[in-house]
C-alpha cells in the first residue's frame, strides 16, 4: 500500500519525530491515519458474545495472548480501559459498538507492530452484581519482519542517512510503522538540511512473503530554496526592529531547518512575546521568505512570593518589571526581598542586542544587607554586564561592579584572619555556562556545567583585592521511566591578592544548608571561631548523588548522600 506523503508545504514544520506513546495515541484513536501498516483480514475481529453484557460497568480488562511489549501501549489507548484517579475510578460502559473499536485499535496496533494476521475475539464475564471484566483474546499470528530496503531519489547532499535505514529496518527485526515512520522523516529531514525546502517521501510496503515485508522510500527533493527577507507580523514598529536584528537573517540564507529554529529561540530569549510561530512562505522560483507571526505580552507584571527554608526561615519578595518602558525591548525593573539572612533592594534596566545580535547588557543598582553570625555587611552595589548567547547549548556572562559597605566583625578569634577593610571594591568577573539537559525544571538526561572567575585588581578602586574560580558540573541519568540519578561536583577556590592581609567574609566560600551540604545548617561546615561561628575559608569541595523518582507531577521523592569540606587556607586541603 502506499501511504500519502508528508510534505514540508508553504509552512515550516518539524520532522514527524513523536514519543511512542504519541504514535499509540494517533495509531489507536485515529484508525484512519496515514501510516505503512500491513492489511488486516477483513473479518478477524469477533465481539458477537458481547450482546448480552451491555449496559454494565467495565472494571477489569484483559488482554489474552497480546505480546507482552505490546500489552502497556494498548490498554492505555483502549475506551473500556478502567482509569484511575486520585481517589476513584473511571469505568466505561459496556457497548458492542465500544468493543468492536476498541477491537479494531487493536487489530490495528497489532499490523502496525508486525502482525497484520492477528485474530481477536472478546468474551466477558460477570464481576459482582453490576460490573463485567471483558477479555480480548489476541491470535497474533507470524510477525512479519523487514525484507528489502530501497531508497530512491535521495540527493548526493543528503546521503549520509542512507546508511542509518539498514541499521534501523534491520531483516532480523519485526515490522514496525514508527521505524518506517522514523526512516521517512529522516530522509525527509536530510533533505531539508541540505536546502530542498519543500521535499516529498513516499513509502510503498509490499508484502513478499507470509514472513516478510519489503519497503520502499521514493524521495522527490524538489528544488534548492534561498531565503529573500524576514516578514515580521504582529508587533509594534520598535519591537519589529529588535525582532529583524535578533534574527539577524541575511538575504540568499540556504534554507535549513535550524534556521527557523534558532530564530524562534532569540525571540523567545526576548521575554517579549507570549507566542511566536514562524513558517516560510514561497516568494519566488528558488526563494523563500520567513515568517514570523509574533503576540506581545503583557509590558508591566506585578509579582509577590512568600516562602521558607531552612536557611532562611521566612523570605518575603515582591517586585514590578515593565518590559518595554524605553522602547525596542528596553524595560526597567524594581524588586526586593526580606529574609532571614539577607536584605537587598534592586531596580535593573537593560537594552538587548546593544553589542551584539544576541546579547542583552544589564545595569543594575543593589543595596544588600547580610546578617551572619560571625559577620554583618551593608553595601551598595552598581553592576554592568552582558550576556551573550550565540551558541544553542552554551553562554557568557561578563561584569564589572563597583561596591562600597561596611563590613562589621562580630567575632572575637585573633584567628580568623578576616579582612575587614571597608570601602571602594572592583570585580571584574565571567562565568560560562553549559546546558545540555532536556528540561529546565525536571532533567532526566543531560549535564550542566558552569565556570566563574572573578578578580578584584589591586590599586584599582579596591581596598581588599581578590581573585577566585569556581566550576560546578551536573550529570543527570535515567534509570527507567521515572527515576533519575543526579551527580554533582562543586570546586571552589580563592585568594587575597596585593597586601590584603585576607578575605574578606563576603568573599570567603561556605557550604551546609539546603543548596550546598544538607544535613548541615546553614554555614555550619568548615572552620568556626572559638564562639563557634562559622568563618568560611578559601577552598571548598562538594560533591553529592541524589536518586530522584516521580511519584505524579510535579511531586516527586529523591534519596540523596552529600559529602563536601570547607578548609581555611589553601594550604589546609586534605
Amino acid at each position: 500500500m502506499t501511504a500519502p506523503s508528508h510534505r514540508l508545504g508553504s509552512r515550516f514544520t518539524r520532522s514527524c519525530r513523536r514519543p511512542a506513546w504519541a504514535l499509540l495515541g494517533l495509531a489507536l484513536l485515529l484508525p484512519g491515519i496515514a501510516h505503512p501498516a500491513l492489511a488486516t483480514p477483513a473479518d478477524a475481529v469477533d465481539v458477537g458474545a458481547l450482546g448480552g453484557w451491555q449496559g454494565r460497568e467495565v472494571t477489569g480488562l484483559e488482554l489474552e495472548g497480546m505480546p507482552a511489549e505490546l500489552v502497556s501501549r494498548a490498554r492505555g489507548g483502549l475506551a473500556l480501559t478502567p482509569r484511575s484517579k486520585f481517589l476513584s475510578r473511571d469505568l466505561a460502559t459496556l457497548t458492542v459498538d465500544r468493543a468492536r473499536a476498541d477491537a479494531d485499535r487493536l487489530q490495528l496496533l497489532l499490523a502496525r507492530s508486525g502482525y497484520p494476521d492477528a485474530r481477536i475475539t472478546a468474551t466477558a464475564a460477570a464481576d459482582g452484581p453490576d460490573g463485567v471484566t471483558v477479555t480480548f483474546d489476541v491470535a497474533p499470528g507470524p510477525a512479519v519482519r523487514y525484507g528489502e530496503i530501497t531508497v530512491r531519489g535521495l540527493p548526493d547532499a543528503a546521503a549520509a542517512v542512507r546508511d542509518s535505514v539498514p541499521v534501523i529496518l534491520a531483516g532480523d527485526r519485526r515490522f514496525s510503522d514508527q521505524a518506517v515512520s522514523r526512516v521517512r522523516s529522516e530522509l525527509d529531514t536530510a533533505m531539508q538540511r541540505a536546502g530542498h525546502a519543500r521535499p516529498d517521501v513516499r513509502v510503498t510496503v509490499h508484502r513478499a512473503a507470509a514472513d516478510r515485508a519489503d519497503v520502499t522510500f521514493v524521495c522527490r527533493p524538489g528544488p534548492v530554496f534561498v531565503y529573500e527577507d524576514l516578514v515580521v507580523s504582529g508587533a509594534p514598529p520598535d519591537l519589529e526592529r529588535l525582532v529583524r536584528r535578533v534574527v539577524s537573517l541575511e538575504r540568499g540564507t540556504p534554507y535549513a531547518p535550524r534556521v527557523a529554529d534558532e530564530a524562534r529561540r532569540s525571540v523567545r530569549r526576548l521575554g517579549l512575546f507570549r507566542s511566536s510561530r514562524f513558517s516560510n512562505a514561497v516568494a519566488d522560483t528558488g526563494t523563500l521568505d520567513l515568517v514570523a507571526d509574533l503576540a506581545p505580552r503583557k509590558m508591566i507584571t506585578l509579582e509577590a512570593g512568600v516562602g521558607s527554608f531552612t536557611d532562611n526561615w521566612y523570605v518575603l519578595s515582591a517586585g514590578v518589571t515593565h518590559r518595554n518602558l524605553f522602547g525596542g525591548g528596553r524595560g526597567v525593573a524594581l524588586t526586593g526581598q526580606y529574609a532571614t539572612h539577607e536584605r537587598e533592594t534592586e531596580i535593573r534596566t537593560w537594552w538587548p542586542a546593544l553589542l551584539t545580535s544576541r546579547s542583552r547588557t544589564d545595569l543594575q543598582l543593589r543595596r544588600r544587607v547580610l546578617d551572619e553570625d560571625s559577620y554583618g555587611l551593608t553595601k551598595g552595589e552598581l553592576e554592568l554586564s552582558t550576556l551573550f548567547e550565540h551558541w544553542r547549548h552554551s553562554s557568557l556572562r561578563t561584569s564589572v561592579t563597583l561596591s562600597n559597605g561596611d563590613l562589621e566583625s562580630r567575632t572575637a578569634d585573633p584567628d580568623a584572619e578576616l579582612a575587614l577593610e571597608d570601602g571602594l571594591q572592583t570585580v571584574w568577573s565571567a562565568m560560562w555556562y553549559r546546558d545540555t539537559t532536556d528540561s529546565p525544571i525536571f532533567p532526566r538526561v543531560g549535564s550542566r556545567w558552569t565556570l566563574t572567575g572573578e578578580v578584584s585588581v589591586p590599586g584599582v578602586l579596591t581596598e581588599a583585592p581578590f581573585a577566585g574560580l569556581r566550576g560546578v558540573s551536573t550529570r543527570y541519568l535515567p534509570l527507567g521511566a521515572r527515576r533519575t540519578l543526579a551527580l554533582r561536583l562543586d570546586a571552589a577556590w580563592a585568594r587575597p591578592l596585593g597586601d590584603a592581609d585576607g578575605l574578606r567574609p563576603d568573599r570567603r566560600w561556605f557550604a551546609g544548608g539546603v543548596s550546598t551540604m544538607r544535613g548541615y545548617g546553614r554555614h555550619e561546615l568548615g572552620p568556626r571561631d572559638q564562639e563557634d561561628r562559622p568563618l568560611g575559608g578559601e577552598v571548598r569541595l562538594l560533591a553529592g548523588a541524589e536518586l530522584r523518582a516521580m511519584v505524579r507531577p510535579p511531586f516527586g521523592l529523591a534519596v540523596f548522600v552529600d559529602s563536601g569540606q570547607v578548609w581555611a587556607r589553601r594550604g589546609d586541603v586534605d
